[in-house]
């Protein structure tokens, strides 16, 4: 019996096809995971200082890695959208003010109280509203601040002479639009001198019963404007007396400051790294903050963004650079951690009795 014969072997074509795009897909995957690997590797090294700083670069990561605040979300707060023009960028307690971003206030609009820019009040016109004996003194009618700054600095230095009884402190710089410090043109940032009944005055440093002002100033908002380890974030036009120059920035970023060993402006570009979804939190006492950063408007015009409605109250500051900065209360305790008024509410800049001493350590405002 005759057999079939065997069919032909199947041949098999090779698919260069399905090779080139396997191997294109490999190419990409692979660009892909350099490229995410490249930005961790960015964002774990980025510097919390400039260049020249003295402080070492590994000393540095080891800081952030330590102090990197937890992140909070804004909860079941609902949120509403808000504008801000450009011009408002320049404007509130969180502005950084040097000579390569000095602040350009109406002077004229602040000397008639029209300003929205700096609400002057003399320090002499609240220390009015003290019955006697005065918790502390003023240099001159003139020295004063912002509204907000001096009510802050009222309570502060109030809480000091109930804590110690010591009537030493005395105001003595504050809002100078003529200082070659621009930190003075924000109407924020003060001098404090000690001048005791017996002995000499002098600039004040945090030594002994002094100190609890240094230790409780983030409380009241208040930072040391120029710490002496942070040179490398400082133009060369501050000024010399750093141990008793205080600025004020509200008390949830003098809080974060204080408590991270910062300065003003490392602040000012870590704050960056945080949005309403992720904000940065900050715990004072029983207030409860959260901090986050809205870069403005590319094209010069009004900046639209998201805050958060309802019972949560909050607060926006320019930077004076490049965006704002929300500063939202998280609790209640937060909400109404703000200075009370004094009980007069004509805070306005009468001439007062008491005379620079002839050793005043400072030029007064002129």
């Amino acid at each position: 019996m005759a057999q079939n014969p065997s069919p032909n072997p199947r041949k098999y074509r090779v698919r260069y096809d399905r090779i080139i795009y396997c191997s294109i897909l490999l190419v990409v995957m692979v660009l892909l995971l350099t490229s995410c690997i490249s930005s961790c590797a960015k964002r774990a090294d980025k510097p919390n200082k400039p260049s020249n700083s003295p402080v070492a670069d590994e000393r540095v990561a080891e800081e952030t890695q330590a102090t990197l605040p937890v992140a909070t979300e804004a909860g079941n707060a609902g949120y509403e959208t808000i504008s801000r023009s450009s011009d408002e960028i320049h404007r509130g307690d969180l502005i950084l003010a040097n000579s390569e971003h000095p602040v350009e206030f109406d002077t004229e609009a602040i000397d008639e109280g029209t300003s929205k820019d700096v609400s002057f009040v003399t320090i002499k016109s609240i220390l009015d509203t003290h019955n006697s004996p005065k918790p502390y003194t003023a240099a001159d009618w003139e020295v004063g601040l912002d509204r907000t700054a001096a009510l802050a600095m009222d309570a502060w230095f109030t809480a000091f002479y109930n804590k110690t009884g010591n009537q030493d402190i005395r105001m003595i710089g504050g809002y100078r639009p003529d200082s070659e410090d621009h930190d003075y043109h924000t109407g924020r940032t003060l001098v404090m001198g000690i001048y005791p009944d017996t002995g000499s005055s002098n600039f004040y440093k945090p030594e002994g019963d002094y100190k609890w002002l240094a230790d409780h100033a983030a409380e009241y908002g208040f930072i040391q404007r120029y710490p002496e380890d942070k040179d490398g974030w400082f133009d060369e036009n501050i000024t010399t007396r750093r141990s008793a120059t205080y600025r004020y920035v509200g008390v949830a970023a003098a809080t974060y400051i204080t408590d991270h060993n910062m300065c003003l402006e490392e602040f000012l570009e870590e704050i960056k790294d945080y949005s309403i979804d992720s904000m940065m939190q900050v715990t004072s006492g029983d207030a409860e903050y959260g901090i986050y950063y809205i870069p403005a408007s590319n094209s010069g015009g009004e900046t639209s963004f998201s805050v958060p409605s309802g019972d949560m109250t909050y607060t926006v500051s320019g930077n004076n650079t490049d965006g704002f900065i929300i500063t939202v209360a998280l609790n209640e305790a937060a909400s109404s951690n703000k200075p009370s008024t004094p009980k007069s509410d004509d805070l306005d800049g009468e001439e007062s009795d008491d005379e620079l001493a002839d050793d005043e350590p400072m030029e007064p405002r002129g």
